[in-house]
């Protein structure tokens, strides 16, 4: 909606109808992970074998979220970059510059693939010339090399982000508002005793829904992801 000029003392009369408009459906489900620990297993292990499963199932659950999050980058609309090109310093800022048309609030948040950002850092880092023009930014990167918060923005790597066959990646920069994440069940593990077996299960397990919605406030970096040699 937009404000509008009022004269002192007039009576408002064009009021807008509030109304949440549908931006986006999403459809929770449920993920799993399971170990089976034996009895001789915790017998004979010198640690705590069970603490050490029910670490591994939340890292399973945890890593699965991320992965769910960072894939859903490729169903963000619009975006810069293209398969097969190098990841560069202009790209994002022309995402971020496209956001700030957008009128998209902060934070900002961009979030890379690790080989992606290797390119970003090459080209800050190491060409002589764009180090002494980019001064302090370049200076930054230098120091800290897989997060940083300069352009005004925060700067994160996730290896979640899936690489294809050719060898791309998609990585993304938005305003937390673009991306939804719907829990509907917290990861709750759960240990069933099979006595015929003499082990324990552990169940852990957690429900949610993610996607895209407010794809306005996001923009996909479509860049090349091969592994980086030097």
């Amino acid at each position: 909606m937009e404000a509008e000029t009022v004269g002192e003392g007039e009576d408002f009369a064009n009021p807008t109808t509030f109304d949440k408009t549908v931006l986006a459906t999403l459809t929770p489900g449920e993920v799993m992970a399971q170990i089976v620990l034996t009895d001789r297993r915790i017998e004979t292990d010198p640690d705590d074998a069970r603490r050490d499963a029910a670490t591994e199932l939340g890292n399973a659950i945890a890593t699965k979220i991320d992965t769910d999050l960072v894939t859903e980058f490729t169903n963000i609309t619009s975006g810069v970059g293209s398969a097969g090109s190098s990841l560069t310093f202009n790209m994002v800022a022309a995402a971020l510059s496209q956001l700030r048309n957008a009128n998209a609030p902060n934070p900002i948040y961009v979030v890379l693939h690790p080989y992606g950002w290797h390119d970003v850092w090459d080209e800050l880092g190491s060409p002589a010339s764009n180090q002494a023009f980019l001064g302090d930014v370049a200076n930054e990167a230098l120091r800290s090399f897989f997060v940083g918060d300069w352009l005004n923005i925060s700067w994160f790597t996730s290896s979640n982000i899936p690489v294809d066959d050719n060898d791309d990646a998609v990585s993304a920069i938005f305003n937390p508002n673009a991306l939804g994440f719907d829990s509907r069940k917290a990861p709750t593990l759960e240990v069933e005793r099979d006595a015929s077996l003499r082990a324990y299960e552990l169940n852990m397990s957690a429900g949610y829904a993610v996607g895209v919605i407010r794809t306005a406030f996001a923009r996909k970096i479509t860049h090349d992801a091969t592994t980086p040699t030097s």
